[in-house]
């Protein structure tokens, strides 16, 4: 997709990732087990850079970088812009773009930009004193797919204009031919009430990006006899799945889906059941662990126990 007319010389184009991008956040203590924040995604965002001189209308590429939502990506651009009205006047250009969208839920974005110029000119009595920077701020909301035309710089001396061509869309999952590994340090802790969870395993993993990595674990926690005198325990049974889904600015996003159940044992009546079911989008940096907690509630007293809290920590190496 990134091409680079020859038309235009000294064109240059450089997309990188900054920022700190919003983490899953752990969710509230009295937060039902089924219920998940809402998910961390990256945006798909692709500018094309535009220029309008005396040569008329071309194209400096198209640049495409997956940014995550609420963080930003830099694009530096250099152009030679040749005046519009006859003289020999030449204005080299360089422009700095500052990306940061935001993911809508339909899968577009609303993209705020800040551009930044700076010019010298060169030629006929022109001189080639810098001139002071040019700045422009501009917000769009782009549908899916949707482009949408942004002027960036517009010269007063050459007439000369650039201009950006927007679109953002989801990113890929498949992200090369080259197959990528992620692996994971998968830490499990648990805390019965309101006591803080203490660590139980530690498990290492590892995962395609695009493909998931699981572990199973499993706790018998002996109760206290019921009303009648019976004994009972607690059996936690759980899964744990993590799909990296997207590597992008030094940072991996990893879905990770947690399923399971608790359930109380007893000799002389049925077990009562408590499915979990918890899905969350996390964003990690490598060496940087991002923790999750689940809470489990009993149905009551009568089961002899109340609350169970889980705290999953995950840090992945890539």
């Amino acid at each position: 997709m990134n091409r680079a007319w020859t038309i235009v010389p000294a064109a240059a184009g450089l997309l990188v990732l900054l920022g700190a991008a919003p983490v899953g956040q752990a969710p509230r203590p009295d937060k039902p087990a089924g219920e998940s924040s809402a998910p961390v995604a990256a945006v798909r965002v692709t500018i094309e850079t535009i220029v309008v001189d005396r040569r008329g209308t071309q194209s400096l590429g198209t640049e495409v970088a997956d940014i995550f939502s609420g963080s930003s990506g830099v694009l530096k651009k250099s152009a030679t812009l040749i005046s519009r009205t006859g003289n020999d006047v030449r204005e080299m250009v360089e422009l700095t773009a500052r990306l940061s969208p935001t993911l809508s839920p339909d899968g577009g974005c609303a993209l705020r930009l800040e551009a930044e110029t700076r010019s010298v000119l060169a030629g006929a009595k022109a001189g080639a004193r810098p001139r002071p920077p040019d700045r422009v701020r501009a917000a769009v909301v782009l549908k899916p797919y949707e482009e949408k035309l942004v002027e960036a710089y517009s010269s007063s001396v050459t007439q000369g204009k650039i201009a950006f061509r927007l679109r953002c869309g989801t990113p890929d999952a498949d992200q090369g031919p080259e197959a990528q590994f992620v692996d994971f340090v998968l830490s499990v802790s648990r805390g019965e009430g309101d006591q803080e969870p203490k660590p139980m395993k530690t498990n290492g993993l590892r995962a395609l990006v695009g493909h998931e990595a699981s572990n199973h674990f499993s706790f018998n926690v002996t109760l206290d006899p019921d009303a009648s005198g019976a004994r009972r325990y607690r059996k936690e049974e759980v899964d744990v799945s993590l799909t990296p889904v997207l590597i992008s600015g030094g940072r991996i996003q990893v879905l990770v889906n947690l399923q399971g159940e608790l359930a109380t044992v007893t000799a002389q009546a049925p077990p009562v059941s408590h499915p979990i079911s918890h899905v969350e989008t996390l964003v990690v940096s490598p060496g940087q662990a991002q923790s999750l907690d689940i809470d489990v509630r009993s149905s009551g007293d009568a089961e002899g126990w109340l609350r169970v809290r889980y705290r999953l920590g995950v840090n992945a190496s890539f």
